[in-house]
């Protein structure tokens, strides 16, 4: 029955909901975490957080990386998501429990928003809690804890208040409302992955525009124009270093198509809304791209009630959501559609990332509205259409043909072959030549379809059972988070998260000590948690100079350069980036090869140099058999003071250092170019300190990818500084904006009081 206690006992049985799932691993402590050993969150994540908070814990707010991709911005990248509130919980517990506890506060506050979207909507607190617990576990969502995704999940669990936010806006036409999306908003954008802020943004903007159509009024329009821009003011100190690191890195300019046409969502995926594991379970996915981007399951009872709710509910219900639905899928499909073309070509943001099937999350929000909406339908009528009940009846017995085609069928193998050959398959080859592995996998999709026939048959006993006893309603409730309950336990992973650094990585540099970098083949973040330097990584944060660079040395176009490239041999200019050794793993064990030139220090003093107009001849020059990084700089400007040519010896020391700045004394006889083998930006300057010969300094880019300074003859005392001039306008408008933020919900509070 519905009563005043009804919203607390439904967030009360989502948060029972979510310890079932999660307090088996919540109150084990350890180091066990939750995720797949082979995903990102033991090749980024765990060590992306380790140090960001533990630089954070000493008071440093880290905007630069030093331990991959030879320096790269690391707060400006985003998923940093060190000013996040939710994840200061890193700053006390212990990494792997921090994360885990995340993740059920996450998955938590997912259900949560959800069910308070749908009763804005005028739901029951019974179907609000449906659609609670059916996006909690939903393919879209939950599947991301095993690939290890920690700023995607944060991000997404904003979506539903942003969309309850807006659906207030239209019913109560309270100013509140605008601040509470605006508030979403930000929680978005410090969250970690502005992929989902964006594509949420723009389906919120369509549902937004689709409902003032018929409901048009100046007031709610102003509102719900001021959601998107408060949010951004409120964290405009991530947002506007992210669009700084932005313009520095791979990010800056348009990807490339093929690369931005990647991860779409095949139209075959479709079977995911009616059998989750047809193409294989998350561990042994044999589809195209990657499961958890590719499924769009809210369970078989979830869809019915969806479609029951598209054709039954009133038109005005319903409308708005089906549109919101259709485009989201439409999106998604990518380059399965014309569409994807005009939009990567004519609208601002498409050509910046890949993986448009990310759009099935906003499709799943609908998908899940019109499932809550068909049951609430229910809950005020207290009876279904008899039609509807032959038809799910008639659509059981279609399923368990299918599933009896799927394992008979011979055509099997013909069409894991076709998923490999499409070249979006990332399952080893060897599976799709197994005779074991096909059976195995065609066996899965039929059981996978046998059991959504068999929900049918449940979910159709329950229609018939509800002429005589409403009581079957919360059936219906039970079956639904049952089946969605297990689809999510089955996708659920833990692994030790003391082994993504190896014991002998740890020793070999400790017996190794030295300012150089490695080159890490198997765990290229790992160098964050080690404190260690690391010629390359795993991240988007990529200086676009470098990876243009990397890309070159590695055979590949530099101007299609991006964050993943193939090592395919050494390179000697790598010595100019410091690297000492190369780690790798063979057959299990680990390995360290020494690099074939020694590396360059981490000063150098260089009296001779070229000046060269543009990268391809820089390019060419450091190819050439007369370079000599050790005795010769390439820069892209005059220097001045201009060094005089001839020895000069090395007397140049760093006297302190951080994440973000070095302290540099030299003390030179005759004017040269100070090298500083690191990655070289525009936000880095050179600051004369007191004492220095020299007033001003110019950063200048060696040999494309480094940084130089010319100096004059005498004493120098200069700090080399990460400058994020963004940073410190971002700061105070947030400040300022959170401060607006407050006085508005006080006057808002008050009249609300009075």
């Amino acid at each position: 029955m519905e009563n005043h206690r009804s919203p607390l006992l439904s967030l009360g049985a989502l948060l029972a909901l979510t310890f079932a799932m999660f307090g088996d691993v919540l109150l084990a402590g350890g180091t066990r975490v939750l995720g797949s050993e082979a995903t990102d969150l033991s090749l980024q994540f765990l060590s992306w957080r380790a140090f960001g908070f533990r630089e954070l814990a000493r008071g440093n707010l880290a905007l630069w990386n030093p331990h991959i991709y030879g320096g790269a911005p690391y707060f400006g990248s985003i998923q940093s998501a060190l000013l996040y509130p939710p994840n200061w919980i890193f700053l006390s517990l212990p990494l792997p429990i921090a994360v885990n506890w995340s993740i059920a506060l996450h998955v938590f506050l997912m259900g949560a928003f959800m069910f308070f979207w749908m009763k804005q909507r005028g739901l029951r607190a019974a179907p609000s809690f449906f659609a609670g617990a059916l996006i909690m576990f939903s393919g879209a969502f939950f599947p991301h804890i095993f690939a290890g995704h920690l700023p995607h999940l944060n991000t997404m669990t904003w979506s539903p208040l942003i969309f309850c936010a807006i659906d207030s806006i239209f019913n109560a036409r309270r100013f509140r409302w605008c601040l509470v999306g605006m508030f979403a908003v930000a929680m978005q954008a410090l969250a970690g992955f502005p992929q989902y802020l964006f594509y949420t943004g723009i389906i919120a903007g369509v549902y937004s525009a689709l409902q003032l159509i018929k409901r048009w009024n100046w007031q709610i329009a102003a509102s719900l124009l001021c959601i998107y821009p408060g949010g951004a003011l409120l964290a405009a100190v991530q947002l506007f270093p992210a669009v700084q690191a932005t313009h520095e890195t791979v990010r800056g300019v348009p990807l490339p198509f093929e690369f931005a046409a990647m991860f779409a969502f095949p139209p075959e995926s479709f079977l995911t809304l009616i059998g989750p594991n047809f193409f294989g379970e998350i561990s042994n996915y044999w589809g195209r791209c990657y499961f958890w981007e590719m499924s769009i399951f809210i369970g078989v009872i979830g869809i019915a009630l969806a479609v029951y709710a598209a054709v039954y509910s009133e038109g005005k219900t319903k409308w708005v959501p089906l549109s919101a639905l259709f485009l989201s899928l439409l999106f998604a499909l990518g380059v399965h559609t014309p569409l994807f073309g005009f939009l990567y070509a004519s609208v601002p943001g498409f050509d910046k990332f890949r993986s448009v099937s990310k759009f099935v999350f906003p499709a799943s929000l609908f998908l899940v509205l019109l499932a809550a909406t068909g049951l609430d339908r229910l809950f005020k009528q207290k009876k279904i259409e008899p039609k509807f009940v032959i038809v799910v009846f008639i659509f059981a017995a279609l399923l368990g043909v299918g599933g009896l085609w799927a394992i008979k069928t011979s055509f099997w193998p013909a069409l894991m072959k076709a998923a490999q050959a499409s070249g979006e398959t990332y399952l080893p080859p060897r599976f799709y030549t197994s005779a074991e592995f096909i059976a195995q996998s065609q066996h899965q999709a039929a059981i996978s379809v046998f059991i959504a026939a068999g929900t049918c048959v449940l979910l159709g006993g329950l229609f018939i059972f509800l002429k005589r006893d409403q009581r079957a309603l919360y059936g219906m409730i039970a079956l639904a988070v049952v089946e969605m309950f297990a689809f999510a336990r089955s996708s659920l992973a833990t692994f030790d998260g003391a082994t993504v650094v190896k014991a002998e990585e740890k020793s070999f540099l400790d017996e190794h000590p030295g300012d150089y970098r490695i080159l890490n083949l198997f765990s290229p973040n790992s160098a964050l948690s080690l404190g260690a330097l690391d010629v390359w990584g795993y991240d988007a944060s990529v200086v676009r100079r470098y990876a243009e660079f990397i890309a070159w040395t590695q055979d590949a176009d530099p101007n299609k350069a991006t964050q993943y490239v193939k090592f395919t041999h050494f390179d000697p200019l790598y010595a100019m980036l410091r690297l000492g050794y190369v780690f790798a793993l063979r057959e299990g064990k680990f390995q360290a090869a020494a690099a074939p030139a020694s590396p360059l220090p981490h000063l150098q003093l260089v009296s001779n140099y070229r000046v060269l107009p543009d990268r391809d001849a820089i390019f060419n020059a450091l190819r050439s058999a007369t370079f000599d990084p050790t005795r010769e700089v390439i820069l892209e400007s005059e220097p001045e003071p201009k060094p005089f040519s001839g020895e000069n010896a090395i007397a140049a020391r760093i006297v302190a250092s951080s994440t973000d700045a070095l302290t540099i004394e030299a003390d030179i006889a005759q004017p040269s170019i100070l090298l500083i083998t690191d990655t070289f930006t525009p936000s880095w300057r050179a600051i004369a300190l007191p004492g220095s010969v020299q007033s001003n300094y110019q950063l200048l880019p060696a040999n494309y990818v480094l940084r130089a300074i010319p100096l004059t003859a005498g004493h120098h005392r200069l700090r080399v500084e990460y400058a994020s001039q963004a940073f410190e306008v971002g700061k105070w408008i947030s400040m300022f904006a959170s401060i607006t933020l407050l006085a508005a919900l006080a006057c808002c509070w008050k009249h609300k009081l009075s």
